[in-house]
């Protein structure tokens, strides 16, 4: 069956294990028959976000405020944290970050999505390419970003998604050395901390407390769900800039890897800062994986990371 989506001609075929859904302002993600979550692009979201994130047994692991009815209570703090979503708090004065159309806050810009360039089901995986600009408060395009999001099938106990992320410079930019950045996500209530939830980074170091600022390969966060073991990690691909990210996060189910953080968790460290000239690009890579049980983390690690060469 042919699908004619703008600019784009696809094939879907029966036997794909991911398929997409495109929808005016969305699409809607399937892995082995089962719904994964959304990615959401329409202006009125500020920038595109994914949501929920589900495990392979239908768990909703991600809050569901403010986009959906929660069957539980939630709090609804923060509605710019909506799901997964990518953006830097401080790019050279302005905000791409806490930019919910709520907000009144000063210099705030908007990540506008673009163009889909690539939406391919398949029976191992599906790939989703789309074109996005970073618009200052001025109306002007600062920054062009194409971001790749690839989801697996097949994986198990565990939905699993790679985004690859390269940001080119339309002016001179400095990404500053600030906690919120580069990819974030917030939680169901069930991860916070006073709840039982925890999270854990690659040395073994928990909780807000001990993790948050730590430069670690992965951040995992645990929690109990309907008396099943349910979790999330994000992993930093070894070749990202400042590898290994910094991990801010909260106790409440909020956690974020920052390669543009150091010096404002620790005040005798160097910047972190990236500075960026015109048509100079980054590329940032993260695995995320939503699960059920108690992953291995490290072998998990050692088939993201790229192998030595011989």
């Amino acid at each position: 069956m042919r699908l004619l989506l703008p600019g784009i001609l696809l094939v879907s075929t029966l036997s794909a294990q991911v398929k997409f859904t495109h929808e005016k302002d969305r699409i809607i993600v399937t892995i082995d028959t089962r719904p994964f979550g959304t990615l959401y692009f329409g202006k009125e979201a500020n920038k595109p976000f994914f949501h929920p994130l589900t495990t392979p047994t239908g768990i909703a692991v991600t809050r569901a405020y403010p986009v959906d009815k929660s069957p539980e209570p939630e709090p609804t703090d923060h509605p710019h944290q909506k799901g997964l979503w990518m953006g830097v708090e401080r790019l050279s004065g302005m905000d791409f970050w806490e930019n919910d159309r709520s907000y009144t806050r000063p210099r705030m810009g908007k990540i506008v999505f673009k163009d889909l360039s690539k939406l391919e089901p398949g029976a191992a995986k599906g790939e989703l390419r789309f074109l996005a600009d970073w618009i200052n408060p001025e109306g002007a395009p600062v920054v062009s970003e194409n971001r790749t999001m690839t989801f697996y099938a097949g994986r198990g106990s565990a939905h699993v998604l790679d985004v690859d992320l390269t940001l080119t410079a339309l002016v001179p930019i400095t990404f500053e050395d600030h906690q919120d950045a580069v990819i974030g996500m917030r939680l169901r209530p069930a991860f916070d901390e006073m709840n039982g939830g925890i999270a854990i980074n690659a040395e073994g170091l928990r909780g807000e407390r001990d993790a948050r600022g730590k430069a670690s390969r992965y951040l995992l966060w645990k929690a109990t769900i309907d008396k099943a073991p349910v979790g999330v990690a994000i992993l930093d691909h070894p070749e990202n800039y400042n590898a290994p990210a910094r991990w801010h996060l909260r106790s409440f189910g909020f956690f974020t890897a920052n390669p543009f953080a150091r010096k404002v968790f620790d005040e005798k460290a160097p910047s972190a800062a990236k500075s960026l000239r015109t048509h100079e690009s980054i590329r940032l890579r993260y695995r995320v994986l939503v699960y059920t049980g108690e992953p291995d983390m490290e072998a998990q690690w050692r088939e993201y990371a790229p192998k030595p060469k011989p």
